[in-house]
């Protein structure tokens, strides 16, 4: 009896199992990137083939979790090794509903599910999907990330913040989505992640190279900075053509922002904001490196950081010290010479002043009074000192 009590105790108590790392990849993937044209594969197949790929780059004692929402019913999937043989993918988890992959609620479900299953001593996040910054999914048009066709929706970055809230910091979030990497964004989600991988303007077609940086992905030291650098040479070295074009090349912009320097980077923007933005009274800053190059009402210019407070501090020792702290909070910036945008083709980067990462610049016309009006729904807008210069108007605080 005494040795039966004690082979219970002992099962009773073992301890959870626990991995080194965790990779969740969240793919909201009922739009077009999962349709299929003739016999080509579509961009969501081939992202997880790459997986499959570069299973061997998988440690032993990590896993990798991919979720799902296609054509199909969203499922949960994981890599699995064989023994002379492809690897292959093996489903975890059915589920029999369609979802909302756009619904921040869906997100955190599938967190849960895979911390509880996988408790981890560190995770990483891949958010994989169409991406518009920090555009509210509500207002002035339906953008921000993870669009979900059946619903029409998109996800908010502030309801990302809240979805992640309750689980352990990952130790990066890379967007595999077009313009994400824009301070807007970072300063939302700085309490949710150590690092964020990511582009300022749109990325190229493929996405992120997979095959490239999984072994980055689950590395114990460096992980953003080493899948930013796998990332970029993918593009710079392979020469990936554009739609079977041989004379047309992908290029990609890519940074890190180490979110632990963001408080620093917001208060030092504060204090050069309020000191020279009346400066520059039309607020429409002039040969700034833009990441949209098409006028609209409903989607910003996406303005280069640096190149913009460069623009705007016309003081040198004021800029070297916002410098400064800039380079701190994007510690690694890389992008080839040029990218390709869907909207305007081949586009000339300022390499000179290429900072990484966007910023919004509110102007007073009436084409932006919608984005203005979204842009002070933003952590950003008061912790970068913007409300001193464009206050809501008085109607609306009535």
């Amino acid at each position: 009896m005494f040795i039966l009590l004690g082979m219970t105790s002992c099962y009773w108590y073992e301890e959870e199992p626990t991995y080194d790392r965790t990779v969740l990849v969240y793919m909201a993937a009922d739009n077009n990137l999962s349709y299929t044209y003739g016999s080509t594969p579509s961009f969501a197949q081939k992202d997880l083939d790459e997986m499959i790929e570069a299973a061997g780059d998988i440690p032993t004692h990590s896993r990798l979790v991919i979720y799902i929402d296609d054509t199909d019913l969203p499922r949960i999937l994981t890599v699995e090794r064989h023994e002379g043989r492809r690897p292959t993918l093996k489903t975890l988890h059915q589920y029999t509903d369609e979802h909302n992959s756009a619904d921040a609620q869906t997100l955190r479900t599938v967190m849960e599910w895979t911390t509880d299953n996988y408790p981890s001593q560190s995770y990483g996040l891949v958010i994989w999907s169409h991406g518009d910054a920090w555009i509210p999914a509500k207002a002035p048009t339906q953008r921000a990330v993870c669009l979900d066709n059946q619903s029409s929706s998109w996800m908010d970055i502030a309801d990302i913040a809240h979805a992640l809230k309750p689980f352990p910091k990952t130790e990066f979030i890379l967007f595999d989505a077009c313009f994400m990497q824009s301070v807007e964004v970072a300063y939302e989600l700085r309490h949710t992640t150590h690092y964020i991988v990511g582009s300022p303007a749109e990325i190229p077609a493929p996405g992120a190279p997979y095959k490239r940086i999984m072994k980055a992905m689950f590395a114990t030291t460096g992980s953003a900075t080493r899948i930013a650098e796998e990332y970029y040479n993918e593009y710079n070295e392979e020469k990936i053509p554009i739609n079977g074009n041989e004379e047309q090349h992908y290029g990609v912009c890519l940074s890190v922002v180490d979110c632990s320097q963001l408080e620093e980077l917001a208060a030092v923007t504060q204090e050069m904001i309020g000191k020279y933005v009346m400066l520059h009274n039309s607020g429409n800053p002039q040969g700034v490196q833009r990441y949209y190059l098409r006028s609209s009402s409903a989607r910003p210019a996406y303005y280069d950081m640096n190149g913009y407070m460069q623009a705007l501090i016309t003081d040198i020792e004021d800029y070297s010290l916002w410098s400064s702290v800039f380079n701190s909070a994007i510690p690694h910036k890389k992008a080839t010479s040029q990218w390709y945008s869907e909207y305007t083709g081949m586009e000339e980067l300022d390499t000179e002043n290429y900072g990484g990462i966007s910023c919004y610049v509110p102007q007073n016309t009436s084409t932006r009074t919608k984005l203005n009006e979204a842009f002070r729904a933003t952590a950003w807008y008061e912790a970068a000192g913007w409300e001193v210069w464009y206050p809501a108007p008085a109607s609306a605080e009535e």
